[in-house]
């Protein structure tokens, strides 16, 4: 039987095969450095494997928000990406409400660094940050900046050092 987390890989990226093929890319990257942060974290296995599931679906409401509102700034795209969520995932009968309403949240919020405290998903907030500064939607020079400001895990500082600041 083929996996929760790589059906739902597949999903999304047959959703944005027609779309925008970059952002299979980004989000391939921004779910690896999940993955990798949850288990050099000592994150329980179940809530990582959420944090994945998450991880693929943290950028959904992108194309939503373009179609409705002309962009996809955080706000509108995490209202959209929760929204996709929360109509995805009761397909998946492995996972509970509650599992489905975590994911949803994570989703709908994961720009929000309070709520990545709140929440609980710090790999994924460290991750998407990673993968947003290779991408250049912040300067590379700004990188120590935001390792203090922004990156609060052992394992996150860590690979911050690896990938920017060695």
């Amino acid at each position: 039987m083929e996996h929760l987390i790589d059906r739902i890989n597949w999903r999304m990226m047959e959703f944005y095969s027609g779309e925008d093929s970059r952002q299979i890319a980004h989000t391939q990257c921004v779910h690896d450095y999940t993955r990798l942060l949850a288990a050099k974290s000592g994150v329980e296995p179940y809530r990582a494997m959420l944090l994945e599931i998450a991880a693929i679906l943290h950028d959904i409401g992108c194309p939503a928000a373009r179609e409705k509102y002309g962009d996809s700034r955080p706000p509108r795209q995490e209202e959209e990406g929760e929204r996709i969520c929360r109509d995805w995932l009761p397909e998946y009968p492995e996972l509970s409400c509650a599992d489905i309403d975590y994911v949803a949240e994570v989703v709908g919020r994961h720009h929000r660094f309070s709520e990545a405290k709140r929440l609980e998903f710090i790999p994924l907030f460290e991750a998407d940050l990673i993968v947003n500064l290779f991408e250049g939607y912040y300067p590379l020079d700004r990188a120590a900046e935001l390792k203090e400001k922004l990156v609060t895990s052992v394992a996150g500082r860590e690979l911050f050092d690896l990938l920017f600041l060695k």
